[in-house]
């Protein structure tokens, strides 16, 4: 192999080349001669800190990432892990970082690193407390030629990782093409499983830049009630089609009042290491469907009970953990409104979160760079982070008032009929629901984030200056 100062005078192609080659073989040594060589592709600070982060982790013999990374490097082929270079860290990293920048140069704001794409309302199950109840089902969704045209947009603005929603994707007739016309696109697709084939898991495994994450509440019990009878049964038989195909395999569950302890237990994470997961999302139970059930959402203790589990399990269990609303002061609180993501649903409407359903703009009317920079998306931006306890990071279970206030400020209009109940009738308790939370979450952030207290109201600030900036040119 050659030295790293070759590799510098050589350019980024022979760095890439030299990480493929690397790729080849499975050792703690080459792997921790990726994390030096993935510091080649880029300029950005915060990617390089990241990369070092890694490196630290692999050469800490007790630490879980050093695990989880065997476990990707052994249970993927060679071409697969190829692929997964190249799509997730080369384009979706370092690449992506500097198309997004040189964007940001000429449009004056930054595109961000994610976009959610829902094609379809279509699914087979009806699943309890869905975010998507309020949809009408029967809305055709999105066309193939469409779908194309944003995916394009994503790639020329520097956006290379796409999570794909639905509805149920796999009843999206086109979306085994999408992903394989883009392979510079890493795709994280979200299903409940029932629809999984032999010959699909081994087609996503072939195109070799798809995850597929499956949803499941717990165990039986959990997942059959919230999902349908029979279900779980039917996840556990496409986890192993999965796990068959050497496909990647994620887990996601929505976490209610009803399962938070069995969701997140050792026995839970360690059934879904056993069964391939390689990732495991969390999502609370949010009541924006347009038919909120106030009793399903977890109680704060429940919140910091998730907090400290995950905290836990991530230094000890060889799976990638993502804890989105407690993980707020790792990302410096909301990163809905194109900060970081957004979300084009399947009638077209571009919603700055998943679960924030108004909209000012409709993908069949413009393009996403101007969505991107709508009055709507730059005003929440402009609010970012919502507080300054980052544990509180939500604008809408944890500062409801901010939605209230873009609202009343913008007019934009509800994606879907009962959309706005919990701005209107149901505000007093949206309002008393982040006031429980802001008790404990305050006293909790005090003690055991003083870390994060000055990066963090700096960061803010900054980044509140640079918005300024790019709303008024």
């Amino acid at each position: 192999m050659k030295g790293i100062s070759d590799l510098k005078r050589a350019g980024a192609e022979e760095v890439v080349n030299q990480i493929c080659r690397l790729l080849g073989g499975v050792s703690l040594e080459r792997m921790i001669q990726l994390t030096h060589l993935g510091e080649l592709l880029t300029h950005d600070p915060e990617i390089k800190r990241v990369v070092r982060g890694v490196r630290s982790y692999l050469q800490d013999e007790n630490h879980s990432a050093r695990r989880l990374f065997a476990r990707v490097m052994e249970y993927l082929p060679r071409e697969n892990r190829e692929k997964l270079f190249k799509s997730l860290f080369l384009h979706g990293f370092f690449l992506g970082k500097r198309k997004r920048e040189e964007f940001a140069k000429e449009n004056g704001y930054e595109p961000p690193l994610l976009m959610i794409l829902s094609p379809s309302w279509q699914c087979n199950l009806r699943c309890k407390g869905c975010y998507t109840l309020g949809y009408a089902r029967t809305s055709k969704g999105l066309s193939k030629e469409v779908v194309e045209r944003i995916l394009g947009e994503c790639e020329e603005m520097g956006i290379f990782f796409v999570t794909i929603l639905g509805g149920e994707p796999l009843m999206w007739p086109h979306l085994l093409d999408v992903i394989g016309s883009h392979p510079n696109i890493f795709f994280q697709v979200y299903t409940n499983g029932t629809l999984l084939t032999e010959e699909i898991a081994r087609e996503l495994s072939r195109l070799g830049n798809a995850a597929l994450v499956f949803s499941i509440e717990g165990g039986e019990e959990e997942t059959d009630s919230w999902r349908g009878k029979g279900v779980y049964a039917k996840i556990m038989h496409a986890m192993d089609l999965a796990r068959e195909a050497r496909l990647i395999i994620g887990t996601s569950a929505t976490v209610t009042s009803q399962n938070v302890e069995v969701v997140s237990s050792d026995d839970f994470l360690d059934f879904m290491i056993s069964k391939g997961s390689l990732a495991q999302m969390y999502f609370l139970y949010l009541p924006v469907n347009g038919k909120a059930d106030f009793s399903l959402m977890v109680t704060p203790e429940q919140r910091d009970l998730l907090r400290r589990r995950v905290l836990t399990a991530r230094r000890t269990k060889p799976i990638f953990i993502v804890d989105f609303w407690n993980d707020g002061p790792y990302v410096d609180g909301c990163i809905a409104g194109g900060r970081s993501y957004f979300h084009v649903n399947a009638n077209g409407d571009v919603e700055p979160c998943v679960y924030t359903h108004i909209a000012v703009d409709n993908i069949h009317e413009t393009s996403l760079k101007k969505a991107l920079n709508s009055e709507l998306f730059r005003a929440i931006r402009a609010r970012q982070p919502h507080n300054r306890n980052h544990l509180r990071p939500c604008m809408i279970i944890d500062n409801p008032h901010v939605m209230r206030e873009i609202i009343e400020e913008l007019h934009p209009r509800f994606t879907h009929p009962g959309a706005e109940e919990i701005y209107t009738r149901l505000k007093d308790k949206m309002d008393e629901y982040a006031a429980r939370y802001a008790r404990l979450a305050d006293e909790i952030w005090k003690k055991e984030y003083s870390w994060c207290w000055a990066s963090c109201a700096k960061e803010g600030e900054e980044f509140r200056k640079e918005e300024a900036v790019a709303t008024a040119n």
